[in-house]
C-alpha cells in the first residue's frame, strides 16, 4: 500500500513538473506575442507619422510652389503694364494719343517731361564720374515745332532734285510727322550733339551699357530699322523706366517688338 502510494506521488509530482513547465512555456510565449505586437504597433506608428510628415512636407512644398508662382505671376502682371505711360508707343504707325497727360519742365537747357529729370540727372552724374560727358540736344518738342522741322526736312531732300513724294518719303525715315514722334511726348532725348558718328563716341559706349539702369533705352537700333521705320539713331534714347529697359536689354528687343512680346504674354496668362 505504501508502495503503491509512493508510485502516485511520483506519478502526480511529475505531473506536476509538467505542468509547471506547460506553464511556464505558455507564459513566454504570451510574453513574445505580447512583445511582437508592441513591435508591430511601434512600427505601424512610425510608418504612420513618417507618412504624415511626408504628406505635410509634400503639401507645404506644393503650397510654397504654388505660392512662390502666384508671386512669380503677381510680379509679372505688375511689370507688364503695356498701357503704362511709360510704354507709350508713338511710332509712324501710331500716333501719340490726344489723352496722353504729361507735364512739361525746363531743364538741363531743354524741355521734357518733369519725370524723366531725375533719372536723367542720375544717369548724367553717373557717367560723369566715369569721366563720360553726356547732355540733352534735343527733348520735347511741340506738335508745331515737330511740323516745321517735318516740312524743312522735305524741302531738303526736294532740292536735290527728288520729286515731292519720294522727298515726303525720304523725309518720314528722318524725321516723324507732328504727333507720330517720340518727342512730342517729352520722354525722348538727343544725346551729344545729334551726330551720325556718335556710336564711336565712349558716351554712346557708356550709355549702351549703363543706359537700362536709369530706365533709357537706345530707341533706333541700327538692326532694328525695318521694324521702327527710322533709320538708325544712335543718340536717340527714350525713358520706358527702369523694369522695362533692363528687360529690353536682356532680350535684344527694340520698343514695338517689347510691346507685342508683353501683349503675347499677357494673352498667355488669361
Amino acid at each position: 500500500m505504501n508502495q503503491r502510494h509512493k508510485k502516485i506521488k511520483e506519478v502526480f509530482s511529475g505531473l506536476a513538473v509538467v505542468l509547471v513547465e506547460l506553464a511556464l512555456m505558455v507564459g513566454a510565449t504570451a510574453a513574445f506575442v505580447s512583445a511582437f505586437n508592441f513591435v508591430d504597433a511601434k512600427i505601424v506608428e512610425n510608418n504612420t507619422k513618417q507618412s504624415t510628415i511626408v504628406a505635410s512636407a509634400a503639401e507645404t512644398s506644393s503650397s510654397d510652389a504654388e505660392s512662390a508662382e502666384a508671386d512669380v505671376s503677381q510680379k509679372v502682371q505688375k511689370t507688364l503694364k503695356i498701357n503704362d505711360w511709360q510704354l507709350i508707343l508713338v511710332n509712324y504707325d501710331n500716333k501719340m494719343p490726344d489723352t496722353f497727360v504729361h507735364t512739361i519742365v525746363h531743364q538741363f537747357d531743354v524741355d521734357l517731361d518733369s519725370r524723366v529729370v531725375e533719372p536723367y540727372r542720375k544717369m548724367h552724374d553717373a557717367a560723369q564720374k566715369d569721366n563720360v560727358k553726356i547732355w540733352i540736344s534735343s527733348g520735347y518738342r511741340s506738335p508745331e515745332k515737330q511740323d516745321v522741322l517735318f516740312n524743312q526736312e522735305i524741302q531738303t531732300y526736294y532740292k536735290t532734285g527728288l520729286d515731292y513724294s519720294s522727298s515726303v518719303s525720304k523725309a518720314e525715315k528722318s524725321v516723324a510727322r507732328a504727333g507720330y514722334s517720340e518727342h512730342n511726348t517729352g520722354l525722348a532725348l538727343d544725346f551729344n550733339g545729334v551726330l551720325d558718328n556718335f556710336d564711336t563716341d565712349p558716351a554712346f559706349q557708356w550709355l549702351q551699357k549703363h543706359a537700362q539702369e536709369y530706365g533709357f533705352i537706345l530707341r533706333y537700333p541700327k538692326d532694328k530699322q525695318e521694324l521702327t521705320k527710322i533709320k538708325y539713331e544712335p543718340w536717340h534714347y527714350r525713358y520706358v523706366g527702369v523694369d522695362n529697359a533692363k528687360k529690353m536689354k536682356e532680350l535684344g528687343m527694340c520698343l514695338e517688338e517689347y510691346i507685342n512680346y508683353l501683349k503675347e504674354n499677357q494673352s498667355a496668362s488669361n
